[in-house]
């Protein structure tokens, strides 16, 4: 029975994705309750490290809770495996290059002769029927594309990225929203239907929208020290500026000297008391984390898996929450389990493709 936190339970999704921007989207899935099987090569994602090398936290923050099965999607077996699963999927999430799908007998037409109600999400650079369609497309050349090298600028900056990989965060969360909504459509129509989704065009709305005036820049955001030492941020844009200058007397100015005025008065008390005050006052600030000590902060929600803590799910569903302890799979962990589960193989059938080399 599907729970309040879980309303993706049932559904089976085929996660052929690497690197990032695909990731993102199924692990939005996968914290919405799907079943996940990662679909992988012989050698294992690139992201991996090796198929032995231990796993990076770059992995581990992508890829824990969903099951791993190897098929070698270049082999003729290792293929007809792959759509006896497509038609008992749900959804296949895919970020391959454009063309890279069709080589590999795996395009859409097939894809939905195999299962009517298929969704696919399919990630590019710049779209598969674009004039740049092969060019290749990873974040930094993506941001340089659709402008988002000015917006260091703003900040007083070398023009260059933007310090976060924005333009697959942005596709991987985009391609999530879009399978959801082909997911609820199927439920009217029984049809599936391919959603595509490209790095810029998911990027340029994320970034019209993005801070090109430079509210937050010094000394509109001030780092500060309490009487203690500790650090800790204050963010005043448009009418939070009053409401600092009410509180410390210090009228807002674009200047050096209101910054570090700002900072004296920061240095009188404690930094808890001054978050305290600022907090009852309405005026944004918060200590200054590393990323350790916003994960051990009591208000984080975080589980701890073979002794590293990680981010939960941020999805809070009627005020449930599922959480997955499940570490990220080892190569091939689940190939005949999830052979046997969804298929039916028994070791005959398993036997017949491993000497056909679908698993490499």
């Amino acid at each position: 029975m599907t729970s309040a936190a879980s309303p993706l339970d049932g559904i089976c999704v085929l996660d052929l994705t690497t690197f990032l921007s695909g990731p993102v989207a199924v692990m939005g899935l996968l914290q919405l309750g799907a079943d996940v099987v990662k679909i992988e090569p012989p050698t294992g994602d690139v992201t991996r490290g090796g198929p032995t090398a231990p796993l990076s936290g770059f992995y581990w923050a992508l890829h824990r809770g969903r099951r791993s099965a190897v098929l070698d999607l270049k082999n003729a077996s290792g293929r007809e495996v792959l759509l006896e699963l497509v038609a008992k999927a749900d959804v296949l999430i895919e970020n391959y290059r454009p063309g890279v799908m069709d080589r590999l007998g795996l395009d859409w037409p097939t894809l939905r002769a195999a299962n009517q109600r298929l969704v696919v999400g399919s990630i590019t650079g710049y779209g598969a029927s674009s004039i740049m369609a092969d060019a290749p497309a990873i974040d930094g050349v993506v941001q340089a594309f659709s402008g988002a090298f000015g917006l260091p600028q703003v900040y007083d900056l070398p023009a260059g990225p933007v310090p976060m990989t924005i333009a697959d965060l942005a596709a991987g969360a985009i391609t999530a929203q879009g399978v959801l909504a082909a997911l609820f459509t199927r439920e009217r129509t029984g049809e599936g239907a391919r959603i595509e989704v490209n790095l810029v065009g998911a990027l340029l709305p994320w970034l019209l929208a993005s801070d090109w005036v430079g509210s937050l820049k010094w000394p509109g955001t001030v780092v500060a020290e309490g009487s203690d030492g500790l650090p800790f941020v204050v963010q005043t844009p448009s009418h939070f500026r009053a409401r600092l200058a009410a509180l410390v007397g210090i009228e807002f100015a674009p200047t050096d000297d209101y910054g570090n005025a700002v900072r004296a008065a920061m240095a009188t008390k404690p930094r808890a008391e001054w978050l305290a005050t600022l907090s009852r006052e309405g005026i944004p600030a918060a200590p200054l984390h590393t990323l350790a000590e916003a994960l051990a902060h009591p208000a984080t929600a975080t589980v701890e898996i073979d002794d590293r803590v990680v981010p939960d799910s941020p999805f809070l569903i009627d005020g449930e929450r599922r959480t997955s302890t499940a570490r990220p799979p080892t190569l091939g962990e689940h190939t005949e389990l999830v052979l046997r589960e969804l298929l039916g193989y028994d070791e005959n059938a398993l036997r017949t493709r491993r000497e056909a080399g679908a698993f490499g």
